[in-house]
């Protein structure tokens, strides 16, 4: 685990045994593809895979668990041979508005295993989504992992000009990650430390004002991370 500075959070950190601690990492611990992807047909379908129940019976008594086994394959419909996809799985009567959803286990070769409890008298329905493949899951993580400024901000500088006039300045700014900072680099920019939170901003440096004249922030513009390839995973 890291925490915002990017130093390493270790068991003693937050307080918890050596046991506790490798449960949390294992808990964690997602599989990742076992080859590069090149080619969007080689992510998870939610089309071609597949869920089947095991031992199907006529009917069941209430508290008893269904047991479903999920296939993954890719578009090409080739089984998957690594896990990491992101499978919901729920049990549900419509009529009844109810609705119970299972823990999937990855058994980290393509296949899944939900146990569902039926916890009403009536009908049941069982449900499975794909919420995200393993491909997208990983992009989600390199993302969360990286410094990337998703969200800019505008940062305003004001301060007296020639004349008795005022000069406004709106620069850009974001937050300054680890303490080196990834934003920018070199002499370029001005940095504010929040009293309050002593979050610290980097702000681009106005070309006729001083650092010390920012008044406020606002926020700015979005910028999406994804090259084309990885939006592509994203919506099949």
């Amino acid at each position: 685990l890291r925490n915002s500075s990017s130093s390493i959070i270790s068991a003693f950190d937050m307080g918890i045994s050596d046991e506790e601690w490798q449960r949390l990492q294992k808990a964690i611990d997602w599989p990742i593809p076992d080859q590069e992807i090149t080619h969007l047909s080689q992510s998870t379908s939610p089309v071609h895979s597949t869920f089947s129940i095991v031992g199907l019976k006529e009917s069941y008594k209430v508290g008893e668990k269904i047991s479903v086994i999920i296939t993954a394959r890719d578009h090409n419909k080739n089984l998957k041979r690594y896990g990491g996809d992101y499978f919901k799985a729920k049990l549900f009567n419509a009529k009844l508005k109810a609705s119970v959803y299972g823990e999937v286990v990855d058994h980290r070769n393509g296949t899944y295993s939900v146990a569902l409890l039926l916890p009403w008298e009536g009908q049941a329905q069982v449900f499975v989504r794909l919420e995200h493949s393993s491909e997208v899951v990983q992009i989600l993580k390199k993302y969360r992992e990286s410094s990337f400024p998703r969200t800019h901000f505008s940062g305003y500088f004001e301060g007296p000009g020639p004349n008795k006039t005022r000069i406004l300045e709106v620069v850009e700014c974001n937050l300054k990650w680890g303490a080196d900072g990834s934003w920018r680099k070199g002499d370029c920019c001005c940095e504010h430390k929040d009293i309050k939170t002593g979050t610290v901003w980097q702000c681009e440096r106005p070309k006729k004002l001083s650092c010390d004249k920012l008044v406020r922030h606002s926020g700015g513009r979005l910028e999406n991370p994804l090259n084309l390839f990885e939006q592509q995973l994203f919506t099949q």
